[in-house]
């Protein structure tokens, strides 16, 4: 005998589309799905949705138009979300990093890379090289191209720069490429002379800006002067030369938190505003380089951390409700995940992450690594990142850096859909992985879910996030943040 109402419990099942979801508070729980939308439904509203029994008509339309529910243009609705979300799977390498040198004249607390000094001539980056690195881009398949030129200090081998700077250009033009060139500098070598230059190229212009004088001076070591009034003199010098030449763009300057800067947050934020920047990247040390070896002075606990993160976090939403126009954009990454239709084409939140198939680094001495990190690990004399050589056939370069075992490996070490824990997470349209930073900390490319402490703080970062959304002040302050829609790009977002 059939039973109808069991029959009509399936039916309404049907209506259904594949969600995640965990208990939020108390009385809300958290659904996401493939297109990276979301909703919180109360308590007794989650019952009713996973019973199909939703009658509140506000509620369920929302979920109809979130993809939730199923309804008769669901299913174009559905893959045109995910074509939108996903679409950077439709080319390969746009980010390319140059070395031009090892050489720094700074020698930082936390320095990612392991400088050389500044005698070290020989670990600079050759004309011929950087000629064969530029021909070996441009067989990208992706229609837009960065070359971001840094670490050390890329000013130290000017000539390189300058010399890429304009061949890339006249390919870019023979070849209809749409190119950005940009620059990681201290800024301590830059003068009239070589400004003028980068902004006749429109070269974007990216700086480390640690917090105030005490805090960046602890962290940037510079024994040729004071590395903080250096830094403050040339981001001012720069944004007035863009504002003279009608360029709406400002230095992109990138902290890096130490232990030291952890109870000075508004300090740090205080001092990014007084210099007229719009935005600040709270971003933890990675355990690469210098900063692997001191732990005494330099590292924190990820729950120190967080605790950092959500105090600067409520002190610049406090700015925000004075009329500050400043942003987080760490936050603003996630955000315009959740609020827009769009990826922020910001190439290391993403699965797979972006590295070797989104963005690969060149070393000084021809050899071609997965991405920054991975040419970081080879400065500590691991090479298991190395994808290819560069020859002087740019077409057969390109072809084994594509076709070569890293970039196969690294792409299924961070595709989610495949990693235990990660595929079924709440979070899992929002995270990624990094399979180099799971290297460095537990020796394998494969993340543990369960031990892996970058989840944590992730998790931590979106927790928070989600939760300030249920405040609808909060909410329409964070809609304002998504600005960087399609705009974030990675060579902005690394370190010096």
């Amino acid at each position: 005998m059939l039973n109808i109402e069991k029959l009509n419990w399936i039916s309404k099942q049907k209506e259904l589309w594949y969600f995640r979801f965990k208990k939020f508070t108390q009385d809300k729980y958290l659904i996401t799905n493939d297109i990276w939308r979301y909703s919180f439904l109360e308590k007794d509203e989650f019952g009713d949705f996973i019973s199909g029994n939703i009658t509140q008509w506000e509620k369920y339309n929302e979920l109809v138009q979130s993809g939730f529910i199923k309804n008769a243009e669901y299913e174009q609705k559905m893959i045109e979300g995910y074509a939108k979300k996903n679409e950077f799977l439709n080319f390969w390498p746009s980010l390319h990093i140059m070395v031009t040198t090892l050489r720094c004249n700074h020698k930082c607390e936390y320095c990612h890379a392991a400088v050389a000094p500044m005698t070290a001539k020989n670990m600079d980056m050759s004309l011929s090289t950087a000629k064969k690195v530029v021909d070996t881009i441009f067989y990208t398949s992706n229609p837009a191209i960065t070359i971001e030129f840094q670490w050390w200090e890329a000013l130290v081998n000017w000539e390189v720069v300058k010399f890429v700077t304009e061949y890339a250009t006249i390919k870019a033009n023979h070849l209809w490429k749409n190119l950005q060139l940009a620059l990681v500098t201290n800024l301590t070598l830059m003068d009239d002379e070589k400004l003028e230059f980068l902004m006749d190229y429109n070269v974007w212009i990216s700086t480390s800006l640690d917090g105030d004088e005490e805090v960046h001076n602890f962290n940037r070591t510079f024994k040729d002067g004071n590395s903080f009034d250096q830094v403050t003199y040339w981001i001012k010098k720069i944004n007035e030369t863009y504002v003279k030449r009608g360029i709406e763009h400002k230095v992109w300057a990138l902290l890096t938190v130490s232990k030291k800067t952890l109870p000075k947050y508004k300090e740090v934020i205080d001092t990014y505003v007084g210099l007229g920047l719009d935005w600040i990247f709270l971003r933890p040390l990675n355990p690469y380089g210098f900063a692997a070896a001191d732990l005494e002075n330099l590292w924190y606990t990820t729950d120190e951390f967080i605790d950092f993160y959500k105090k600067a976090m409520s002190y610049i939403i406090e700015l925000n409700k004075q009329w500050v126009e400043f942003k987080e954009v760490l936050s603003s990454i996630y955000l315009s995940k959740m609020l827009t239709e769009w990826d922020p084409n910001y190439l290391d939140e993403r699965s797979p992450c972006g590295a070797c198939i989104w963005q690969v680094a060149y070393w000084y001495d021809w050899k071609i690594f997965s991405c920054d990190e991975g040419r970081m690990l080879s400065r500590m004399w691991d090479n298991n990142f190395y994808m290819a050589t560069v020859w002087d056939n740019p077409d057969e370069t390109y072809k084994e850096m594509m076709q070569c075992s890293t970039t196969k490996s690294m792409v299924q070490a961070s595709t989610l859909d495949g990693l235990p824990g990660y595929a079924d997470s709440v979070y899992k349209p929002y995270i990624w992985v990094c399979p180099i930073h799971s290297y460095k900390t537990s020796g394998n490319i494969i993340p543990n879910y369960s031990k892996d402490h970058k989840k944590h703080l992730d998790y931590a970062v979106l927790d928070y996030l989600f939760e300030q959304l249920l405040n609808e002040e909060h909410k329409s302050i964070f809609q304002n943040w998504t600005w960087m829609e399609n705009n974030i790009v990675s060579s902005q977002c690394e370190s010096i």
